[in-house]
């Protein structure tokens, strides 16, 4: 299936911003402690073959609030946030309107607006979230699980 471009899912931006702050913090800051350094390689490597990256507000808010670090890190956060905000394209997706996705119920508010932007803009939804991948996937939307992209990093698959 051809899509328009790919869609990162919150967890993942948090990565991306950590590592980009200090690649030695994502295997001990609470937000990431699940990945590793060559995780954060493998999402850059990911991102960097994407000619169009989306967003929605609902993730960009997550990805502020999760990202809390303090002092210059927390400044050095923000400051690739912004960079990596104004390398997204942002179609609008009003709270009410996401709410009205068939997402909303089972999955919440920012999950159902990454569902309701995928379809209507065709593009894809990287994600390490298994609910969202497995319900994206059974509604026809082009998901990506991260696991599985570090299974074949690996050589797993």
């Amino acid at each position: 299936m051809n899509v328009s471009g790919l869609l990162v899912d919150t967890n993942l931006l948090v990565l991306f911003v950590i590592g980009g702050v200090n690649r030695n913090r994502i295997e001990t800051f609470k937000r990431t402690r699940q990945y590793t350094k060559s995780d954060y390689d493998l999402l850059v490597r990911v991102l960097s073959g994407v000619e169009r990256l989306y967003t929605v507000a609902h993730v960009m808010a997550e990805v502020s609030n999760l990202t809390d670090l303090s002092g210059p890190e927390k400044q050095r956060a923000r400051l690739i946030l912004k960079k990596t905000i104004a390398l997204m394209e942002e179609p609008s997706m009003p709270s009410q309107q996401a709410a009205g996705d068939q997402l909303y119920e089972p999955l919440g508010l920012t999950d159902a607006a990454i569902g309701a932007v995928a379809r209507a803009h065709n593009c894809a939804v990287l994600t390490d979230d298994l609910d969202l991948y497995l319900r994206l996937s059974r509604d026809n939307v082009v998901a990506v699980n991260f696991t599985h992209l570090r299974a074949q990093s690996w050589g797993m698959q």
